[in-house]
């Protein structure tokens, strides 16, 4: 339900948008419609980022599960160095995984199409920020993953 609703909310913001601007005036010099173009701009760069990084849960999915196997089949005994590196990794698949969903939550929570122009353009930057750590938390993790997956020659 969560996935639709995410879905939905840029439909809904540009209706609702398109009506905050036919009842309120224009303020900056800019018209609503120029106004409106912005904001849709900057919610499709937020997008864009997440759209770009999403497909990494299934690369964290596949590296987690790779990396639990092996330790379920080789924790007794184990290096205590690579048995905590595992472990350090994992939670940074975890973590990474996890933003990505709550950041797609709060999102999907948010009411953008009841703020103002400038608390808009605010709510937007502080995204992008948002998706841009939690993209390269998702990269990086996934990348430290898959070096100690190669190098248990798990591939």
């Amino acid at each position: 339900m969560k996935q639709l609703k995410f879905f939905l909310m840029p439909l809904v913001f540009l209706m609702t948008m398109a009506l905050v601007f036919s009842a309120c005036g224009g303020s900056e010099g800019k018209s609503d419609e120029e106004k409106m173009d912005h904001l849709l701009d900057l919610q499709d760069d937020v997008i864009r980022v997440h759209d770009d990084v999403m497909p990494l849960t299934a690369n964290i999915n596949r590296a987690r599960q790779k990396i639990m196997d092996y330790y379920q089949e080789h924790h007794e005994g184990m290096d205590e160095e690579l048995e905590n590196r595992m472990g350090v990794i994992l939670q940074r698949l975890n973590d990474a995984h996890d933003d990505m969903f709550d950041w797609m939550g709060d999102w999907a929570d948010s009411d953008q199409s009841a703020m103002e122009y400038d608390e808009a353009i605010k709510y937007y930057d502080i995204e992008m920020k948002r998706i841009k750590q939690v993209a390269e938390d998702m990269r990086s993790s996934v990348n430290d993953a898959e070096e100690l997956i190669e190098e248990l020659g798990l591939n």
